[in-house]
């Protein structure tokens, strides 16, 4: 961590230290939590990455199974509105743009206009002093969430009524995100036992990609979607192996392809594409609606570990993840579509195109047998 955002977190804690003196919220125990009656509930997670939104889902839904007729509000970054816009669990999105802090009004407005009984402050990955505060600005009459070792629980009981226990280092080195996001909830009571991914896309988008995915992909043929970039860039095998798969499996049967291209990858798919022989078709600037809704559609989805495999899993479409220096024990969604190849020592440049092409020939025989 830089030295400036050292000073910044210091002085955030600080100045939430000194406010908590005015702001504090009486203790609560996990007894008396579960005796309330909370017909408005509000979930902040506005963290910016989607792979950590769509871990969240299963906590959502866990909010959702608890209390099955509540109005279910959630703060979401601008990037992961989209994937919770037609989510069972959610009533309302509210989406939070630290880009523009002149719309912070706003939000809070709105979240004041709801009169929420209960906020959850919902964060594993690092502590959002930002997602505290839009508790406490929001008026919801009680709040819970975690805290974080650096952190500690005595700025968080300050300002939450129920301050969440998170597990151990060692349980957590072993335990997958989905799990992790529950992990607090379940010592209030509110649990789940489906720990998979969803993403519902929009009606608009699925009319969208049924036309679509007719001029894309010809009848008679395996249905490729190659998604060969990633939000960080040592998540990325070489987008020419990506191409040499897609090389192979077109050797052994007639394909038709769609590459998915995020707002990052203008040159990681056009190398694809110079070492790709088969044509495809470039999807880009699209929502995530409307590429869940098409990939739902693919026969496969061979893609790096980064958003678009939450988004695909989430959709229920049959994936094969290539994964390099991140632990797919933990990071990988729970979906039973989802299939894994790992770097030997997590180092993508050890990965060949022969392995990965064999289990994606593999996946696609399999598909056939199921639908036949």
């Amino acid at each position: 961590m830089g030295r400036l955002k050292t000073f910044e977190r210091s002085a955030k804690r600080a100045l939430m230290r000194g406010l908590g003196t005015f702001l504090r919220a009486p203790a609560m125990t996990a007894d008396e939590f579960k005796r309330g009656r909370y017909d408005r509930i509000l979930v902040v997670r506005q963290h910016n990455q989607m792979g950590d939104m769509m871990l969240a889902i299963p906590a959502l839904r866990a909010v959702r199974e608890t209390w099955p007729n509540a109005r279910i509000g959630v703060v979401s970054s601008t990037l992961n509105a989209g994937v919770l816009a037609n989510s069972p669990y959610v009533d309302r999105v509210f989406t939070y743009d630290k880009r523009r802090p002149q719309t912070g009004v706003r939000l809070i407005r709105d979240l004041r206009g709801e009169r929420f009984d209960l906020a959850i402050v919902l964060h594993t990955v690092s502590f959002s002093f930002t997602s505290l505060v839009l508790a406490v600005l929001s008026r919801a009459k009680v709040r819970i969430g975690s805290t974080s070792p650096r952190v500690g629980d005595s700025l968080t009981g300050t300002y939450l009524n129920i301050t969440l226990p998170l597990p151990d280092p060692k349980t957590l080195a072993t335990m997958n995100e989905a799990e992790h996001n529950l992990f607090p909830l379940r010592a209030v009571g509110i649990n789940t036992d489906d720990l998979s991914p969803l993403m519902v896309p929009s009606e608009k988008s699925s009319q969208w990609a049924q036309a679509f995915a007719r001029e894309c992909w010809r009848e008679g043929t395996a249905r490729l979607a190659v998604h060969p970039g990633a939000g960080k860039v040592q998540n990325i095998w070489p987008p020419e192996r990506f191409a040499e798969v897609v090389n192979q499996l077109a050797a052994r049967r007639s394909v038709s392809l769609v590459v998915i291209e995020g707002p990052r990858d203008a040159m990681t798919v056009d190398a694809f594409q110079r070492a790709c022989k088969v044509t495809g078709t470039v999807v880009r600037g699209h929502s995530i609606s409307d590429v869940a809704a098409l990939l739902q559609r693919a026969d496969l989805v061979i893609c790096n570990d980064t958003g678009v495999m939450h988004v695909a899993c989430a959709a229920g479409a049959r994936v094969l993840s290539i994964f390099g220096p991140t632990d797919p024990v933990r990071w990988a969604p729970l979906s039973p579509g989802l299939t894994i190849v790992r770097a030997p020592n997590g180092e993508l440049a050890a990965l060949s195109a022969d392995e990965v092409a064999a289990r994606a020939e593999e996946l696609l025989v399999k598909g056939e047998r199921e639908s036949s």
